[in-house]
C-alpha cells in the first residue's frame, strides 16, 4: 500500500509540469496570434501575417487558427491586387508592378497577382509598339502601322489605345480606298456619255466603234458568236448602261478587268462559273434570328452556299458581289431590334369574411339505457322491474354562443417588369403548394410497396402577359389572368392529400397608348352561408325561439382588380427606305441596281423635243470641220490619201495607227462624232484636248439647214467626208499651241446610225476591219475657253461653286458655301448632297443671299446622316425667282474624326425656269475635296 501511495506521488510531479508547460505553450501560441491580429489592423501586414503563420504551425490542431491565417491572408492579398488593378488602370506602372509584388510576397502562389506582374511587363512592350504605331500612321505607313497594332490587339484585345488606333488607321485605309475607288471611277470611260444609233449592225462592228470613240477594250471569248447583231438608239447614255442594254440584247455577260477594259462572254451557266468571281462575306446579325434570316435568303435571292453559326449568331454567305450587296440589304432590313415594354401592373385583392356565431347550443339527441343481466342479457321480465333509478342516461351538455367575427383584408402586389416584343411575361403573386401522391404496388411475397410522389401546383394570383409593339407607337398586349385558391382539404387513401381549389380566370387582348392605364376589375366572389340549429317546436317560435336555436352565418365578398400600364422602353425598329426596298436584279441575275438607261447629263429636252446640247439660233456654231456638219448623203468611195479617217485619237491630238476604212462600208457602219463639252457637269478624268478650230481659209461654206439633232437626221447612208475639204487642212496638221488651248472635258461620244442596203455576207466580211469615220459636232453654246480651271457658262445659263473653306479640326463644326452665278428665272432647285457619314456629320443648312431674295427663310432637307445622304428642294416664292449671283446657302457639318482626304459631293436635278419653259444645263461643282487635321 505505501507502495503504491509513493508511486502515485512520483507520477503528480511530471503531470503537473506537463500542465504548467502545456498551458505556457498555449498562452503563448495564444499570444502570437492575437499580435499577428494587431499588426494586421496596425497595418504591418507581413509581420502580422508571419505571427499568425507562426501561431498556427506551432498549434496545427488549431482549427480557428487556421481559418483566419486563411481568410487574412485571401483579404490582404485581394486589396493589393485590386489595388494594382486601379494603379495599372491609371497608368502608374511602377506603382502597380510594386503592389503585384508585394501580393506574391505574402502568398508565393498567387496566379492573379503573377498574371498582373506579366501584364504590366505586357503593357510596357505595347506602348512602345504602339508609339511606333503612332508614328508610321503620322508618316502614312498605314499598312505597317495597322499590322503593328495588330499583334497588340492579338495579345490584348481589351486594350483602349490599340482600339482607338486600330480604328483611325481602318478609317484612314478605308478613306483612301474610297478616294482611290472614286478616283478610278472618274477616270473610266463607263461614265463618259455616247450616242448610238445603229439598226441590224454587227455587235463586233459595234463594240469597235465604241472602242474607237472611247478608248473602251473589249476581249471576247471564244465561244461568242461572230455574227450577232443588235439595234440601239441611245442619246447621251453612259457607256455603262449602254454596253449593258447591248449584252442584255444578246444574252451576254461582262466581267470588268479595269477602268476601260472588260471582258464579254456568253451568259450561260458553264461560263458563268468560269468567269464569275465569288465573294466570301460574313454577316454578324445582332437582333434578329440567323436561321429565318437565311431562309429568307435562301427563299428569296436564291443565296448558294450559305451556312449559319447558331453559336454566334452569325451568316456566312459566298456568292457574287452583286447578290451579297443585295443580301446585306435585306439582313439589315430584318436585323432590327425588338421593341422593349415595361409594364407596370397593380393587382388589388380586396377580401371581406363575416363570421357569426349566436345562440344557445342544446343537446341533438338523449339516450336511454339499461343495465345489462350478469350474462350480459337483460330479460324482457326484468325490463319490467326496472326502476327510475336504474335507468342510465348520457350526460346533457349546453352551449353558449357569442361571435361575431370580421376579417378584411386587402393584398396589394405592385410588381414591375420589362418584357421584349412578342415575349411572355410571367407573373405569380401566391404559394406553391405540395400535392403528395402514394401509389402502391402489391407485391406478390409480402407487403405492398408503397410509393409517395410529391408534385406542387400554383396557388394565388398568377398573369401572364404578351405585349406587341406597334409603330404608332401603341401597344397590344394578350393578358390571361388567374385567381386561385385552397377552397378546402381532401384526405384520400394511404394518407394521400388533396386540395379543392377554387379558380378565377380571364383572357382578353387590347390596345393601349404608351403610357395608358387600363383597370380590369370584376373578378368576384361573394358567398354567403347562413345555418341554425334550433330545438323542434320551441325553436320556431317567433321570438323566444332564439333561446332554443343557434345561428351560425359565413359571408365571404372576395374583389380582384388589376391595372396595367405599358411603357415604351425601345421602340419597334424599322429598316430604312432604301433597305426596305431593294432593286435585286432579274430572275437570272442579281444586282443591286436598276437596270436603267438614263441621261448621264442633267439637261432636259425642250418642248420640241430637240435636244438642248444642239445649237440654237442665238449661238454661233464654233468652227468644226465641214465633213461634220453637211447633210447624210449616199455612201461615196473616199480614198485614203485624199481624206484621211479623223479617229477620236487623232481628234484628242495622237494619230494612231488605225486602218483606213474600205470604199464600201457594211451596214451599221455610222459616222461617229465628239460633241462639245456640255459645260463640265460631269466630271471624269482628264483628257486629251480636243483640236482647236479649223482656220476660215480651210472651212468650205456652211449650210445652216444642216445643223439636224441625230434624232432628225434622215435615215440614210454613212455621213462620209467629201472631196469638198481641202487636202491642206487634216485635223493630224493642226498646232500643238492650239490643242493645248482646247478644253479638257470629257464630251459625249456621238455614233449616228446609218442603214444602207448592203448584202450581209458583205457586211460580215467587212466589219472587222471598217471604221466608223468621225468628225467634230458643233459646239453647243459651249465656250472654248476656262476659267480657274471651270468650263465658262455662256448664254447666261446657270452654274454652282463651292465657296472658300478654311483648314478644318477633328471635333470642329464648318461651314461652306455653295454660290450662284447666272442664275435668271429660276424658281426651283433641287440639291443632292453626299458625304461619308463616317468622317462628317451634317448639322444644319441656311439660305444665302440669293435665296434670301426670292422669299428662302430656312432650309428643311431630308437627312439620312447614317448613309451621307440630304435631300433639299429651293423653291422661290410666288412670282419671286433666282436671279444674279452669289451666295445660294450654307451648309454646316461636324468633323467626327480626322481624314487626309473626303468629300463632299452635290448632284442637281433639273432647273424649274419661269413660265413653264424649257429646261436648261446648269454646271455642278467638282466635289470638294477636305483635309480634316487631327
Amino acid at each position: 500500500m505505501r507502495l503504491i501511495q509513493t508511486m502515485s506521488k512520483s507520477w503528480h510531479r511530471p503531470a503537473a509540469l506537463l500542465l504548467i508547460m502545456g498551458a505556457l505553450a498555449g498562452c503563448a501560441t495564444q499570444q502570437l496570434h492575437s499580435d499577428g491580429q494587431r499588426q494586421i489592423k496596425e497595418g504591418h501586414v507581413a509581420e502580422g501575417l508571419a505571427n499568425m503563420r507562426e501561431a498556427m504551425r506551432q498549434d496545427p490542431g488549431n482549427l480557428p487558427y487556421k481559418l483566419d491565417y486563411i481568410n487574412r491572408l485571401d483579404e490582404e492579398t485581394k486589396k493589393l491586387i485590386r489595388q494594382g488593378d486601379e494603379q495599372r488602370s491609371a497608368g502608374d506602372t511602377k506603382e502597380a508592378r510594386n503592389s503585384y509584388l508585394e501580393a506574391l510576397q505574402l502568398d508565393g502562389s498567387n496566379e492573379r497577382a503573377r498574371r498582373g506582374v506579366s501584364d504590366i511587363d505586357m503593357d510596357v512592350r505595347h506602348r512602345d509598339i504602339l508609339a511606333e504605331a503612332e508614328k508610321m500612321y503620322a508618316a502614312g505607313k498605314l499598312d505597317m502601322a495597322r499590322e503593328r497594332t495588330m499583334v497588340v490587339i492579338l495579345e490584348n484585345p481589351s486594350n483602349p489605345n490599340a482600339q482607338l488606333l486600330l480604328r483611325k488607321v481602318n478609317t484612314e485605309i478605308d478613306s483612301q480606298h474610297r478616294a482611290k475607288e472614286a478616283l478610278t471611277a472618274s477616270q473610266s470611260v463607263m461614265k463618259k456619255p455616247v450616242t448610238l444609233q445603229f439598226r441590224d449592225a454587227n455587235l463586233r462592228m459595234v463594240f469597235e466603234a465604241l472602242s474607237r470613240t472611247t478608248g473602251l477594250n473589249v476581249i471576247f471569248d471564244r465561244d461568242v458568236r461572230p455574227d450577232l447583231k443588235t439595234t440601239i438608239f441611245v442619246h447621251e447614255g453612259s457607256v455603262e448602261d449602254t454596253v449593258n442594254l447591248i449584252l442584255l440584247q444578246n444574252q451576254l455577260e461582262k466581267k470588268v478587268l479595269n477602268v476601260n477594259t472588260m471582258f464579254i462572254y456568253p451568259a450561260t451557266a458553264a461560263k458563268q462559273k468560269e468567269y464569275q468571281e465569288l465573294k466570301v462575306r460574313t454577316f454578324h446579325i445582332s437582333n434578329g434570328d440567323a436561321k429565318y434570316i437565311l431562309t429568307v435568303l435562301k427563299s428569296v435571292l436564291k443565296i448558294k452556299d450559305a451556312l449559319v453559326d447558331e453559336r454566334t449568331n452569325t451568316l456566312v454567305l459566298r456568292d457574287t458581289p452583286e447578290a451579297l450587296d443585295v443580301a446585306a440589304k435585306v439582313i439589315a432590313a430584318h436585323d432590327l431590334a425588338d421593341a422593349e415594354v415595361m409594364l407596370e401592373v397593380e393587382v388589388l385583392e380586396i377580401s371581406r369574411d363575416r363570421l357569426t356565431d349566436l345562440g344557445i347550443s342544446w343537446p341533438n339527441s338523449a339516450t336511454i339505457s339499461t343495465p345489462t343481466g350478469a350474462a350480459g342479457a337483460l330479460t324482457l321480465g326484468a325490463l319490467g322491474d326496472l326502476t327510475r333509478g336504474q335507468l342510465q342516461v348520457t350526460p346533457f351538455s349546453l352551449g353558449i354562443g357569442f361571435k361575431l367575427q370580421d376579417t378584411d383584408a386587402n393584398l396589394l402586389a405592385s410588381p414591375r417588369i420589362r418584357v421584349r416584343d412578342h415575349e411572355k411575361a410571367k407573373i405569380l403573386i401566391g404559394d406553391k403548394v405540395p400535392i403528395i401522391t402514394n401509389t402502391v404496388t402489391p407485391v406478390q411475397t409480402g407487403a405492398s410497396v408503397v410509393t409517395g410522389s410529391i408534385q406542387y401546383i400554383d396557388v394565388g394570383i398568377k398573369l401572364e402577359a404578351e405585349p406587341h409593339v406597334y409603330p404608332e407607337g401603341e401597344v397590344g398586349i394578350k393578358l390571361n389572368l388567374e385567381v386561385s385558391n385552397i377552397v378546402k382539404e381532401i384526405s384520400g387513401p394511404s394518407g394521400s392529400l388533396a386540395y379543392q381549389i377554387g379558380t378565377r380566370s380571364a383572357s382578353t387582348s387590347l390596345r393601349l397608348r404608351d403610357g395608358e392605364t387600363q383597370v380590369l376589375g370584376g373578378l368576384i366572389s361573394d358567398s354567403d352561408r347562413n345555418a341554425a340549429a334550433k330545438v323542434p317546436g320551441l325553436g320556431q317560435l317567433p321570438i323566444i325561439g332564439r333561446l332554443f336555436s343557434e345561428h351560425n352565418g359565413d359571408h365571404t365578398k372576395t374583389e380582384i382588380v388589376l391595372s396595367i400600364t405599358p411603357r415604351i422602353v425601345r421602340a419597334q425598329g424599322i429598316a430604312e427606305d432604301t433597305m426596305r426596298d431593294v432593286w435585286s436584279g432579274t430572275e437570272t441575275t442579281i444586282h443591286s441596281g436598276q437596270f436603267r438607261l438614263d441621261p448621264i447629263s442633267s439637261v432636259s429636252g425642250t418642248s420640241s423635243g430637240v435636244s438642248s446640247n444642239m445649237p440654237r439660233a442665238d449661238a454661233a456654231p464654233a468652227p468644226v470641220p465641214a465633213a461634220a456638219i453637211m447633210p447624210p448623203a449616199a455612201p461615196v468611195a473616199v480614198s485614203a490619201p485624199t481624206v484621211p479617217p479623223v479617229t477620236p485619237a487623232i481628234l484628242n491630238g495622237v494619230a494612231p495607227s488605225a486602218p483606213a476604212p474600205s470604199a464600201t462600208q457594211p451596214q451599221g457602219v455610222g459616222t461617229v462624232v465628239n460633241p462639245a463639252p456640255s459645260d463640265g457637269a460631269y466630271p471624269s478624268a482628264p483628257m486629251s484636248a480636243p483640236p482647236a478650230p479649223v482656220p476660215e481659209s480651210a472651212k468650205p461654206p456652211m449650210d445652216e439647214s444642216a445643223l439636224l439633232s441625230p434624232d432628225n437626221a434622215p435615215a440614210a447612208a454613212p455621213v462620209a467626208a467629201t472631196a469638198a475639204m481641202p487636202a491642206a487642212a487634216p485635223v493630224a496638221e493642226m498646232p500643238a499651241a492650239a490643242i493645248a488651248a482646247a478644253p479638257a472635258s470629257a464630251a459625249p461620244v456621238v455614233v449616228a446610225a446609218a442603214i444602207p442596203a448592203v448584202a450581209a455576207d458583205t457586211a460580215n466580211k467587212n466589219a472587222q476591219s471598217a471604221s466608223p469615220a468621225v468628225s467634230l459636232a458643233p459646239m453647243a453654246g459651249a465656250s472654248a475657253n476656262t476659267s480657274n480651271g471651270s468650263a465658262n457658262i455662256s448664254n447666261g445659263r446657270p452654274q454652282i461653286t463651292w465657296g472658300k473653306l478654311e483648314n478644318v479640326r477633328a471635333g470642329d463644326q464648318f461651314k461652306v458655301t455653295l454660290n450662284a452665278a447666272s442664275f435668271d428665272g429660276v424658281h426651283s432647285l433641287p440639291v443632292y448632297i453626299r458625304y461619308d457619314p463616317r468622317v462628317l456629320s451634317f448639322v444644319s443648312a441656311s439660305p444665302g443671299e440669293v435665296s434670301s431674295r426670292v422669299g428662302v427663310s430656312n432650309i428643311d432637307p431630308v437627312i439620312n446622316d447614317a448613309a451621307g445622304r440630304i435631300n433639299m428642294t429651293l423653291d422661290a416664292s410666288a412670282g419671286k425667282f433666282f436671279a444674279g449671283s452669289g451666295a445660294l446657302m450654307s451648309l454646316t457639318f461636324a468633323a467626327k474624326t480626322s481624314s487626309k482626304q473626303t468629300q463632299v459631293d452635290m448632284q442637281l436635278a433639273q432647273l424649274g425656269i419661269a413660265g413653264g419653259s424649257a429646261l436648261r444645263n446648269i454646271s455642278r461643282p467638282q466635289p470638294l475635296m477636305l483635309k480634316i487635321e487631327p
